[in-house]
């Protein structure tokens, strides 16, 4: 796989006739290469400073930044836009005091109400949390073959000690009860998470919608089954989803 600085210096590459600084900065990597220098990561950084406000430009601009120049006489940085305004905070601020209200009483009213939230019940005992996996962002990469390769599945994982308990083995099938649904899911064991969680990742479970062929193909489950719909569920500050310590109960299939 390519490192990040190899990833960016393409990104400038293919934007190279969309930005003068960019193409400046391609055509100086070809003629590296075809000189037979290697470009290298501290090459690009040394390029985007000297392109940058404040850089020498290449020798354009007497005095300006390059990244020796910055690393050896600005260690602790520079200010290269000495014109914008400073002090501007208060012009900001909407509320009467002048000040920014860190306690604000809506987050205080829901922080005491989640802190006086009842503990995990008998019907429900465990969490459940999401998570993100290497080569998987959400759901669409999944239809990528690059990406699929090898045994990618899905799995949740589980405390080691949460499943002895309930006599679940590693690798084995498990049943993911919630008050809203009901999933199953192929479970491997591990310390690396807290006793009372299980994690599942999100994204998976297709099930033959739409044509992505890959996609289906690879199975799992939507964890979203385990999520309430309600809209009285909804986060009341965020507005957002109730995705995450939702609690649930598994058992072995």
């Amino acid at each position: 796989s390519r490192q990040e600085w190899e990833i960016v210096g393409e990104l400038i590459r293919r934007l190279s006739d969309q930005s003068r600084v960019f193409g400046v900065l391609t055509a100086s990597g070809k003629a590296m290469q075809r000189l037979g220098i290697p470009f290298t990561p501290r090459m690009l950084a040394d390029g985007i400073i000297r392109m940058a406000a404040g850089g020498n430009g290449f020798g354009l601009r007497r005095g300006g930044l390059t990244f020796d120049r910055l690393s050896k006489d600005h260690a602790h940085g520079v200010v290269v836009a000495p014109h914008l305004r400073t002090g501007v905070l208060k012009e900001a601020i909407a509320y009467l005091s002048g000040r920014i209200q860190l306690e604000h009483d809506d987050v205080a009213a829901e922080i005491a109400a989640v802190s006086g939230s009842p503990g995990p019940g008998d019907a429900f005992p465990l969490r459940m949390i999401g998570m993100r996996e290497p080569r998987s962002e959400n759901s669409w990469m999944h239809n990528a073959p690059l990406l699929m390769r090898g045994d990618r599945g899905h799995h949740g994982l589980m405390n080691a000690d949460d499943a002895a308990e309930l006599g679940i083995a590693d690798g084995s099938e498990v049943q993911v009860s919630s008050p809203f649904g009901v999933i199953t899911v192929p479970i491997t064991l591990t310390k690396d998470i807290m006793p009372g969680v299980i994690a599942v990742p999100h994204g998976w479970g297709h099930k033959g919608t739409g044509g992505w062929k890959l996609a289906n193909k690879a199975g799992g489950a939507n964890v979203n089954r385990l999520t309430s719909s309600e809209p009285a569920d909804v986060e009341s500050l965020s507005g957002m989803a109730w995705l995450t310590g939702v609690p649930v109960r598994v058992e072995r299939v």
